[in-house]
């Protein structure tokens, strides 16, 4: 999963996102720390927080890239 989660990072900095959502279910929150765990070490990540409830809530991570250097 957490190769996954990086290759996604990846591809949308390539394509210029600012912000992605990454939905990981609620559940016992497993899969939430494990995708938290990637965005704390992986270098395009400006910074992250759990999603709002209109958003996912806890089963969302909101995701802030780093800008794209020109």
């Amino acid at each position: 999963m957490a190769s996954v989660v990086a290759e996604y990072l990846d591809a949308a900095h390539a394509k210029g996102f600012a912000e992605v959502r990454l939905i990981h279910g609620r559940g016992i929150g497993v899969q939430r720390k494990i995708v938290q765990g990637v965005l704390a070490r992986h270098p395009l990540v400006a910074g992250y927080a759990d999603a709002a409830a209109e958003r996912g809530g806890a089963g969302a991570t909101i995701v802030r890239l780093k800008p794209r250097a020109r």
